[in-house]
């Protein structure tokens, strides 16, 4: 296996980014056996990589979304980079990697062709040398310091050797241009465009990650840094609905915390320039600097992080209900991760039981309870929830949990059916039958059912004989066609109506006894979708109408049903797309 075979498996973005990684050390628990190797990589969590030398090339699995895909991603390309540069590395191969791309002809011998330019160029590399050793040293000076003068990592890598600071040797102004170009916005970025420009942005952020790998983490750091600035500063000229902007800032801040783990920050520095960037910032940067920065940070620098959240919270006003404040919740966040970081349940609860103004607040807090398996404590905000504020199901459903655990299954199903009878769906008579068991549960289906028909029913459409359409007694059909009960279920849709979507569920389950109720159905929705007058819609009611004939087919009634359909085409006749989504369901 060589370089060019994950050059070819890769794209770029995911190639300079697994060199990156590669450099940056994050590839560990490298394991070989034979021709495939297994290991660990550290992203924004750790990544489990498979790479597998076929006859048909090399392979990767990662369960990174973006691997999880089928893409040789980043994370496949820096195990690939470690595993050749291990004592086990595989001596060649012939393809490259399918990816999502497929496996080709082409690909193979784009990968042999690969194989064959890498050994000319070594040959090639050797003469060179050859030729340079035997040149005068001024020369060679002259060439180096040429090249350098247009290349900034080159020139600090040389002053390094020569004895600088590796902190001082990198010149940014470079990299900061390079910046400037990549974020400038200059007019509103819309979504059409956002793709490319985020895509841009993400090419100069991978200039920036490889200084860390290079030795330069003190520069990385700054100009990560000083990217989170400008994106910020045209943040509200981008239209963010794809998520490039987060994706963005979460590039940057990554970047930041390998440099500052690469190097030796001074901790109560960087800690006031975490706690002071987040608590100004209108975007969430370094909002969850807690806790992956704890072990660059150590005591000292934890201690006046901690300083600084806890008086930007001391000093927020009293909160007004019902009112959001940026502020309030950034200093509140940050608090709230330092506590759970620092002090587990207990303190977290405290920061959260400060401001308590809304159902919503006690549930998170009883939510942690419950998680840590304090059942009893959660039980005890949860009644101050639901006494103190407007009654609300979550509430609710979080104490029948609770109350299960705690061997009170009579309090539990009381929750439940409220919630029930406050709110009447499937999802709330399931929850209650779960808990009370099919025994207990008779009493509870008997009063359920008779909520369900008490609801009014939907309003008699006369285009739609017998049928009636509309919210109705939906969950009531709901309800019957989970209990498997499909004649219940018709009759109450009959007489109570419900939602088309329903209709159709039932007329499909009665298919089989009942196909011209079924038929009925089918052609009163396709009905419906020919009024709404687009291609999606006549596409629909074409294969609502081949679903009807063949129920037609098999009762023998075709005759009558094409001559409906004849009908349909004549009073529809100026509707072009209509006929071609008939004639392209193969309909007469």
């Amino acid at each position: 296996m060589s370089e060019p075979m994950v050059s070819a498996a890769a794209d770029p973005g995911s190639l300079q980014r697994g060199r990156d990684y590669y450099l940056a050390g994050r590839v560990r628990e490298l394991r070989v056996d034979g021709s495939a190797v297994s290991a660990i990589v550290d992203g924004g969590r750790a990544y489990r990589v498979r790479l597998d030398l076929t006859p048909l090339g090399l392979e990767g699995r990662c369960n990174c979304p973006y691997g999880a895909e089928g893409f040789f991603c980043k994370h496949c390309v820096a195990s690939a980079l470690a595993w050749l540069d291990s004592a086990d590395a595989p001596l060649e191969a012939s393809t490259v990697s399918k990816g999502k791309r497929g496996r080709n002809k082409s690909a193979g011998k784009a990968a042999g062709k690969g194989a064959s330019d890498a050994t000319s160029r070594s040959g090639r590399d050797r003469r060179l040398r050859n030729f340079l050793l035997r040149q005068e040293i001024p020369w060679l000076v002259a060439e180096l310091l040429r090249v350098a003068g247009d290349d900034p990592l080159l020139r600090a890598r040389l002053e390094v050797a020569a004895g600088v600071d590796a902190g001082e040797a990198f010149d940014d102004r470079h990299l900061r241009s390079r910046l400037e170009q990549a974020f400038d916005v200059g007019y509103f970025v819309d979504y059409r465009e956002a793709g490319a420009y985020f895509r841009g942005v993400d090419e100069a952020l991978t200039e920036v990650a490889k200084l860390t790998g290079e030795g330069f983490p003190d520069a990385a750091r700054e100009l990560a840094a000083y990217a989170l600035d400008l994106l910020e500063s045209v943040a509200d000229r981008i239209d963010d609905s794809d998520g490039g902007l987060r994706g963005a800032i979460e590039r940057a801040e990554e970047i930041h915390l390998d440099a500052c783990s690469a190097s030796a920050p001074d901790p109560v520095r960087l800690a006031e320039f975490l706690a002071e960037r987040a608590l100004r910032s209108e975007y969430e940067v370094f909002l969850t600097a807690v806790p992956d920065y704890v072990s660059v940070l150590g005591p000292a620098g934890m201690a006046r992080y901690r300083e600084l959240v806890e008086h930007a919270w001391n000093a927020l006003p009293a909160r007004r209900s019902g009112h959001y404040d940026t502020c309030r919740f950034t200093a509140t966040f940050l608090m709230e991760r330092l506590a759970d970081c620092e002090g587990g349940t207990d303190a977290l609860v405290e920061v959260l039981s400060r401001d308590v103004a809304s159902a919503y607040d006690v549930l998170r807090i009883a939510q942690r309870l419950r998680d840590d398996s304090r059942y009893a404590e959660a039980l005890e905000w949860l009644e101050r929830g639901l006494s103190d504020f407007q009654p609300d199901p979550r509430l609710r459903t979080l104490a029948a949990e609770c109350h299960v655990r705690t061997g009170d299954r009579g309090k539990a199903q009381e929750l439940l059916w409220d919630n029930f009878a406050e709110s009447p769906s499937l999802e709330a008579y399931i929850a209650l039958r779960k808990v009370a068991g099919k025994k207990a549960f008779a009493r509870w289906r008997d009063r359920a059912l008779g909520v369900l028909r008490d609801q009014p029913a939907a309003g008699q459409r006369t285009d739609l004989p017998p049928f009636s359409i509309g919210y109705g007694h939906s969950t009531l059909v709901e309800v019957l066609l989970w209990e498997r009960d499909v004649d219940g279920a018709w009759a109450a849709a009959v007489a109570g109506g419900c939602r088309v979507e329903l209709w159709l569920q039932l007329a499909r389950a009665r298919a089989d006894a009942h196909p011209d109720d079924a038929i009925v159905v089918l052609r009163a929705a396709a009905d419906l979708e020919i009024e709404k007058k687009d291609r999606r819609s006549y596409h629909q009611a074409a294969g609502l109408l081949a679903e009807a004939r063949t129920l037609a087919q098999r009762c023998g009634c075709l005759k009558g049903f094409d001559a409906h359909l004849l009908d349909l085409r004549t009073t529809h006749k100026p509707k072009r797309a209509l006929r071609e989504e008939l004639d392209r369901a193969g309909l007469p």
